[in-house]
């Protein structure tokens, strides 16, 4: 997102150098779309008013959304018309295109500009018809509560979305890259043939690049649901062909999708690319908050998965590496230990995970409590599969995946890039969703903590487990 910053207007003047007069842009309703363009061949942009005068300093600031300008397809308001009120805080280009592209259709009343960069803009947008327009240089979370009190507002800043609770939303605070997500999700739409021409795809692609498979998974299938629920027929194409490729692609714009799960609605992808309406997302991350969002709208869309869901590839290695992991499964404890991300970097709003003697200590337990003769343990951690294969011995089995020891405060999907002899992806992908297979078909089941592999586990084995015993010692 390109946003004002005069802060490092002598930054500026310093790293552009002589090349200062080519990234000046003059001041217009259209500066921040010309600085979209711009802003990747430039660290910075300078905004000069009509006398040529250096007026604003405009840099890049990573962001979840970033937005595309494409407006085939459609707006959607569903989320901005559930609010009487709108807060902008910040001008920057995100809440400039909400002005010019979406509030004239907004059916709200109110609209508060918050902050004192709108000054050098606000007055050159155009009218937003019908709507009260208040411009205030600052607004606290204190006032906003006593000011619109019994209101139906919705206080818009900038920030990232991540993994959290969702405390922000109840007090009625979204981000930018959440609004404009879900205000321009459908607004690239393509022909790109005349087939289906009485049909709407809606391509499934997010910035899914730095998360684990199932985690991936989840959030996809969420953004496919929303689809579905609001008209399209989701397509599943998760090339995620920006920013850094995933650990499940071998190059950017490998479809990570085709490898592991099968289309859900019966279309291939080579239909679909010759199809008459077919909608592109944004660059986009719906993060849990935005997740959850999607979840409760299309409750009680399913998504059809005639096919199932993994694909023949990975349904095949299922069956082959079954009997010589779990041997025994009725009389087996299914164990998920997380090292790695979750003991060397203690990922913020994560669920902490035990240690690998205090499971060790919990197997025991357990394995005495409720009659179990092996366990099974799914770890993709190097010490902790040397620990419980010591600890354990011939009464533990595990697969036979690459394991791994990242240096501390290092992220494995850090690690697995840096790394050249890394495994294929489709490999690190198929020993995941193997590893969680065969948590789903023991007796009983043991977890160092919750995340998605807990999930996935419990949604495999569809309750059939007959004891369930899963760590909750707080969030990070």
């Amino acid at each position: 997102m390109v946003v004002i910053d005069n802060s490092c207007y002598d930054e500026a003047v310093r790293t552009l150098g002589s090349r200062i007069n080519e990234a000046r842009i003059k001041l217009s309703e259209e500066t921040f779309l010309e600085a979209a363009m711009l802003i990747k061949f430039f660290p910075y942009l300078i905004v000069v008013d009509a006398g040529g005068n250096d007026l604003l300093t405009l840099r890049w600031e990573a962001t979840t959304y970033v937005h595309s300008y494409k407006y085939t397809g459609e707006l959607d308001l569903w989320f901005l018309n559930q609010y009487d009120i709108l807060i902008l805080r910040d001008c920057n280009e995100c809440s400039v295109e909400l002005c010019l592209a979406v509030l004239n259709q907004w059916s709200g009343k109110k609209l508060v500009f918050v902050g004192e960069n709108w000054k050098y803009i606000i007055d050159i947008l155009p009218e937003i018809e019908g709507k009260e327009c208040v411009w205030e240089d600052e607004l606290s979370d204190k006032e906003v509560r006593e000011i619109f009190a019994g209101e139906k507002y919705l206080d818009i800043r900038p920030g990232r979305p991540h993994q959290e609770e969702m405390d922000r939303f109840y007090e009625n605070k979204m981000t930018y890259d959440e609004v404009m997500t879900f205000t321009f999700l459908f607004a690239d739409r393509r022909e790109l043939g005349e087939r289906n021409s009485d049909k709407r795809f809606f391509i499934v692609d997010a910035g899914y690049e730095n998360i684990g498979l199932f985690t991936l998974f989840r959030k996809a299938v969420s953004l496919a649901g929303y689809a579905k629920k609001k008209g399209f027929i989701p397509v599943f194409l998760m090339k995620i062909e920006w920013g850094i490729k995933s650990i499940y692609q071998d190059f950017i714009g490998d479809d990570i999708w085709v490898k592991f799960f099968n289309q859900s609605e019966g279309y291939s992808v080579e239909e679909v690319m010759e199809s008459k309406n077919v909608y592109f997302p944004p660059i986009m991350y719906n993060a849990s908050i935005m997740q959850n969002i999607m979840d409760k709208f299309s409750e009680g869309t399913e998504l059809d998965w005639t096919e199932g869901i993994y694909n023949e590839s990975i349904c095949n290695y299922l069956d082959e590496k079954t009997g010589e992991f779990l041997p025994f499964p009725e009389k087996t404890l299914g164990v998920l230990a997380r090292g790695t991300d979750f003991v060397n970097t203690h990922l913020p709003n994560h669920a902490i995970h035990a240690s690998m003697e205090m499971v060790g200590d919990k197997i025991d337990e357990l394995m005495k409590e409720w009659k179990l003769d092996y366990v099974f343990i799914a770890t993709e951690d190097a010490d902790y599969f040397e620990y419980y294969k010591k600890r354990f011995g011939e009464k533990a089995f595990f697969t036979d995946q690459e394991r791994y020891r990242p240096a501390p405060g290092e992220l494995l999907a850090n690690m697995h890039r840096k790394n050249p002899d890394k495994p294929d992806s489709w490999r690190l992908g198929a020993d995941y969703i193997l590893a969680v297979y065969l948590l789903s078909k023991c007796r009983s089941f043991l977890a160092s903590g919750s995340c998605s592999g807990v999930g996935e586990a419990r949604s495999m084995n569809k309750g059939a487990w007959e004891h369930e015993f899963v760590f909750e010692l707080g969030i990070n």
